[in-house]
């Protein structure tokens, strides 16, 4: 069941392969869904119809040589946990503010376990558990690391910082001690998907980090603007984990440097951006072409319709995993918005960090990290250099940038000199830089959603930060959601942002009409009318752009 490149299917569609039949005693998880492995793409009017996911086509494996089955083995946790009542899995997952829903018909979740010892891990994970100095589960992974151990698809939604990374990467590492060994020339027994080169190789960076203690054990990143021969080397050599952003690992299928043929541990992860960026042909590429018998685990900070579509297509019976308020702005980011005319903007900025470098100095205190976002390229690479003019230590990340330039910024900016970083959106999703205390938007976004996403990178994992966004009349739209949805928050009332492709839509949608509101109020003002813009708009607000914490949990009902 290996990957077949498209330029070979053709002369693969007249051979026929033997379908593997699933033990039912052994994996009842595995359904027919499963089974389903499409040759080619099919769309229908609302997307993938099921048509591209069924198909007379059977893959055949490129060589003869027989691959070994999964194993998925009978994982339990300790007898302590086992003795845990229903009242009490309630109520621990009440105290970590998980909700957990599964399918009508299906098994309980396991339970949440608040301890690493009594997930019975294997001992030199253990290991690296404690070198890495973690002491207890956060909330996502003392929910999701049971049931990923326990064999289950996995579709989990949990704020920025939250621990996930672990969460999935301990039970992978887990399942491929479980299987035969590696042979030169096998694929890879696990798969992490990611939509950029950054959260890559962050994921590849934690993976390592659990692995440390363990013999010959070899992970591998494959991503786009690095060496694809070096890649090829280490692909052909033998990987037990791949973590790859999808068009470079299709382009290492395409040229037959590994299969999918052992892969039976499968995460996505920020699955929402992956298909924001257009990588739902080559994700659905990868998981129809994989072995029957494989475990998905899908991640996602959002949930919206091309979520639960791909879900729908590819996961099984899933356990739906909830953690904290998603989907939201941070409680605990304190968001200040400044109006500043757009030539004044750079000026404001620099008086607003050299303020806080001369504080900072006086206090006697390091200069806080922070994230300063812009609009173009052009426009990052001159605002850093502005604020290095003014003794700053800056730098600047786009995607402009060779992939090395972009490394050593993160690396400087991680660990030192530089503590002000000027990005464009290629660092609003997924980049965790421990201790960001200030993100400045020089230009506010365009959506809702990828202002959650900024201030995001700000007040992880519990601690607290700061979000400045200066604004002109251009952006009154955006502007009045985000003061209702602070004003929300003040009042102790839970607000949920509409994602997805189609919330974006009408969200522009509505700013466009806004702005032509706009156009002709200024009209009017020409006559003789004096009209305050900004009061106008102040409460211009579509009610489906912000909806209540119920309403976005209507999504998980079952």
């Amino acid at each position: 069941m290996s990957y077949v490149p498209p330029h070979l299917r053709n002369s693969a569609a007249g051979k026929t392969t033997t379908t593997p039949t699933i033990n039912s005693k052994g994996a009842d998880h595995f359904s027919s869904k499963h089974t389903s492995r499409i040759p080619s793409l099919e769309k229908s009017s609302n997307g993938y119809s099921n048509s591209a996911r069924r198909s007379s086509l059977n893959y055949s494996l490129l060589n003869t040589v027989a691959v070994p089955d999964p194993v998925f083995p009978h994982w339990k946790p300790s007898e302590r946990v086992l003795r845990l009542k229903s009242e009490q899995i309630e109520e621990i997952r009440l105290r970590l503010n998980v909700d957990v829903n599964v399918y009508p018909g299906s098994c309980p979740a396991p339970s949440p376990i608040e301890s690493f010892p009594d997930m019975c891990l294997d001992a030199s994970i253990m290991k690296d558990i404690e070198k890495q100095g973690y002491t207890a589960p956060t909330s996502i992974q003392a929910q999701a690391m049971p049931v990923a151990l326990s064999g289950r698809d996995l579709l989990g939604c949990a704020e920025t910082g939250s621990g996930k990374t672990a969460a999935f990467s301990i039970p992978m590492i887990q399942h491929c001690l479980a299987q035969q060994p590696l042979q030169r020339g096998d694929g890879p027994l696990a798969l992490v998907l990611a939509p950029t080169r950054e959260l890559a190789q962050q994921i590849e960076k934690e993976v390592t980090a659990f692995s440390m203690s363990l013999d010959s054990f070899k992970n591998a990143i494959v991503v786009g603007g690095t060496n694809i021969s070096e890649q090829r080397s280490e692909l052909r050599a033998g990987v037990h984990i791949v973590v790859a952003t999808p068009g470079r690992l299709i382009d290492h299928l395409q040229q037959g440097n590994t299969s999918l043929s052992r892969i039976a541990f499968v995460v996505l992860d920020e699955a929402d951006r992956m298909l924001d960026m257009g990588f739902e042909p080559q994700i659905r590429e990868v998981m129809r072409n994989l072995p029957v018998k494989h475990q998905t685990l899908l991640f996602s900070a959002t949930m919206p319709a091309e979520i639960e579509a791909l879900a729908q297509d590819y996961l099984t019976n899933p356990v739906r995993i909830k953690v904290g308020k998603v989907s939201s702005p941070t409680a605990n980011v304190s968001q200040t918005l400044e109006k500043v005319p757009e030539n004044d903007k750079i000026d404001r900025l620099l008086d607003l960090l050299v303020e806080e470098a001369a504080q900072a100095e006086k206090s006697g205190h390091p200069f806080p990290l922070t994230i300063v976002f812009v609009e173009r390229k052009t426009k990052c690479d001159e605002v850093a250099e502005d604020l290095t003019q003014q003794g700053l230590l800056a730098t600047a990340l786009h995607g402009g940038r060779s992939q090395n330039e972009r490394e050593a910024a993160l690396r400087d900016f991680r660990h030192g000199p530089i503590n002000i970083l000027v990005a464009t959106d290629v660092a609003s999703r997924g980049l965790d830089v421990t201790g960001v205390a200030h993100v400045i938007n020089l230009d506010l976004p365009k959506t809702m959603e990828d202002y959650v996403h900024r201030i995001g990178r700000t007040g992880r994992a519990g601690s607290t930060g700061r979000a400045t966004s200066f604004y002109t009349d251009r952006d009154m739209y955006l502007v009045a959601q985000i003061r209702r949805a602070i004003a929300d928050i003040g009042s102790g009332n839970d607000v949920t942002i509409a994602m997805g492709k189609t919330a974006r839509r009408k969200e522009r949608e509505a700013a466009a009409a806004e702005k032509e509101a706009r156009g002709e109020l200024s009209k009017l003002s020409l006559i003789g009318s004096t009209v305050n813009v900004e009061d106008k708009y102040r409460h211009m607000i579509v009610p489906s752009m912000i909806k209540k914490e119920g309403a976005a949990d209507d999504a998980w009902d079952d």
